[in-house]
């Protein structure tokens, strides 16, 4: 929302609870108060209410004196409530007492929480510039740190307490803070920083799925690079993908500028279009270079059959990391065919059209397109000598043109089948069928509209081929 809807709702708020008990003890916290600092968009309005079972007892208020769509949503263990404003239908609003924690089981992030001051509040959330306060009603931005708007103004990413302790309560809270460091492109208190470098074997405790929900928001960040750098610099990538680990000092081949694959890892992520699989592609599209690594008499360094076994490593790492099979197989299938494109040339001038054909067909429409995403990320990422950054624009020109002209094999349906072949070669089912159909695509990749009569002559010719 932008911020003139931000101000209005609080404003609505302000009217409603006047002289009422939650009057003056409503505050909006968090990510919507440093966006409305910022000038930034307002993603979600998130309540604190500096009274016992504040946030639960708002959103009751509000339902008896209906001021809600629909009764609110209650979690009275979190002590939290969602609800919809009849004025504001559309903006789901959440609200919770303020609160303190505790840590008692350090082998868990999961702390017991009880009601506590606004000060105390403030301590327990993660960064400076995520513990500001809109005070209902005044208006009045809090600072309960009394850093938070000035880290705001330096572009600093600073822990709102001891960072031992605040990274030895939460370790998640380290992805967190690369995390915004690469969001807003600014700088971690070193302090901070330090505190992350001492605390990071504390990652280990953190489940899968939480370290993937991080990974991707950092992955969707501008510049991906500047969280990946921060991974490598605290030693926090033996927690998330540890076989990137060995890619960080992997010597490179002739083909790039950069010394090691992981520096060119981190072009291609930055590269890469900001879709979530293309960029975890991007991320791995490499790492099978660490057992592919091989010299010749010469010495010159060669990574034979890497995007291979790339996108076999690709499959374990996105499991152990709990991504679904249907975007594990998305990520295998740019990542095998990411060199498929590499003696093309940039002009292309050279490349039979049938060899487009059979990759529309092979890889379908989109599979298709996802690749050249991560094939153009790719290009664009290799030494100057090497560097096509024309291939891809000049491949989809290709396509169109044949397109325009009615010709494509990407939802192309081969007009005979296994009961024909079995038929014309009088032999029973067996693999020798499917051999047969991928010898007759070879006539299809050079004439995409031939006819299903042509293709059984051609079936016939098969018998003298196969001898």
């Amino acid at each position: 929302m932008t911020k003139d809807k931000f101000l209005e709702i609080c404003h609505y708020l302000k009217h409603i609870l006047s002289n009422s008990d939650f009057d003056d003890n409503t505050y909006v916290v968090g990510g919507a108060v440093r966006d409305f600092v910022m000038g930034n968009d307002i993603k979600d309005i998130d309540i604190v209410v500096s009274l016992p079972s504040g946030g639960i007892n708002l959103a009751k208020w509000l339902y008896t004196n209906d001021f809600l769509v629909n009764e609110p949503v209650l979690y009275p263990t979190y002590g939290t409530s969602m609800f919809h404003l009849k004025e504001y239908p559309d903006i789901e609003l959440e609200a919770v007492q303020t609160r303190k924690e505790q840590y008692k089981d350090k082998n868990s992030r999961n702390p017991e929480t009880e009601y506590g001051t606004i000060q105390e509040d403030a301590n327990r959330r993660d960064l400076t510039i995520n513990a500001l306060y809109y005070k209902i009603t005044d208006g009045k931005i809090i600072d309960i740190t009394n850093k938070g708007l000035s880290d705001i103004k330096e572009h600093i990413i600073r822990v709102t307490s001891e960072p031992d302790i605040v990274y030895s309560d939460d370790a998640l809270r380290i992805l967190r803070c690369i995390r915004f460091s690469s969001r807003f492109q600014w700088n971690i208190d070193n302090d901070t920083l330090n505190g992350m470098k001492r605390n990071v074997n504390r990652l280990s405790i953190i489940t899968r799925e939480r370290i993937k929900d991080e990974l991707n928001k950092m992955l969707m960040t501008e510049k991906p690079s500047i969280a990946l750098g921060i991974i490598r610099d605290i030693g926090a990538m033996k927690y998330i993908i540890p076989e990137l680990e060995k890619t960080f000092e992997l010597r490179q081949n002739r083909y790039h500028d950069f010394n090691t694959v992981w520096e060119h890892t981190l072009m291609t992520v930055d590269m890469s279009k900001p879709y979530l699989s293309l960029r975890v592609a991007a991320l791995l599209h490499d790492v099978g270079k660490i057992v592919t690594y091989s010299t010749d008499d010469k010495g010159n360094i060669h990574f034979y059959g890497h995007e291979l076994k790339s996108s076999e490593m690709s499959l374990a790492i996105l499991k152990r990391l709990k991504y679904s099979n249907s975007f594990i197989h998305d990520v295998q299938i740019m990542i095998k065919n990411h060199m498929r494109t590499k003696l093309f040339g940039d002009t292309i001038e050279g490349v039979q059209t049938k060899t487009l054909f059979k990759m529309e067909y092979e890889l379908g429409r989109r599979h298709f397109n996802n690749c050249l995403d991560l094939i153009d990320a790719d290009n664009k990422s290799h030494g100057k000598k090497f560097c096509t950054p024309c291939q891809v624009e000049n491949i989809r020109k290709r396509v169109d043109e044949y397109e325009q002209q009615g010709i494509s094999l990407f939802d192309y349906k081969l007009p005979i089948n296994g009961n024909d072949i079995m038929e014309i070669l009088d032999i029973l089912p067996s693999r020798k069928v499917k051999e047969c159909l991928q010898w007759v695509m070879k006539f299809v990749y050079n004439n995409p509209v031939i006819s299903r009569k042509e293709l059984l002559k051609q079936i016939k010719q098969y018998k003298r081929y196969d001898k």
